[in-house]
């Protein structure tokens, strides 16, 4: 079954990929995936993007070409070789790179509806301008928070309790 085919009731059928059908490269010079499915051509400018990126990271990957098409889904990244798991992997932590702050260093605000933040994160030391708490800070449970800047980059705070009290303070001086 090809992935743009529609079930008796209209909907997108999802071509369910096996882990044996699928082969990958990364291209790092050009930050490329190209994937070959089993029988069919390598397409050359494919992408991988999770189903739920958050709750079930490795889990149900979906392929598409360069024109946003899908090509199918994989349940999982087991049983991929070893050289198409790399890439894959390599293609989504491209896709995916948020940096999980670790640290609030400094917050301040640096006009009516602007904060300037430093913060320590998993990628080093950043700092990024946003909008009200009200605009750019979104809850995602458990304690969790995505904030995203005014040039539209996230960072994830996993654990709210899990930052050091200095952090916390910060934080809640401002949401």
């Amino acid at each position: 079954m090809s992935a743009d085919q529609k079930t008796e009731s209209g909907a997108l059928a999802i071509r369910w990929l096996e882990p044996g059908e699928v082969s990958a490269r990364w291209e790092a010079a050009s930050a490329r995936l190209a994937v070959r499915l089993r029988g069919e051509e390598e397409v050359a400018d494919a992408a991988a993007a999770l189903a739920f990126p958050v709750s079930r990271p490795g889990r149900f990957v979906e392929f598409s070409d360069s024109k946003k098409q899908p090509l199918g889904m994989l349940r999982s990244l087991e049983g991929l070789e070893p050289k198409t798991r790399k890439a894959v992997e390599k293609a989504l932590e491209t896709r995916y790179m948020i940096p999980e702050i670790e640290s609030i260093l400094e917050m301040s605000e640096r006009s009516p509806f602007v904060l300037r933040w430093r913060v320590g994160t998993t990628r080093g030391e950043r700092v990024f301008f946003t909008e009200s708490p009200r605009e750019a800070v979104k809850y995602q449970g458990s304690g969790r928070i995505r904030i995203t800047d005014l040039t539209s980059n996230h960072y994830d705070v996993p654990s709210i309790d899990a930052l050091p009290a200095e952090s916390r303070a910060l934080l809640e001086a401002y949401l």
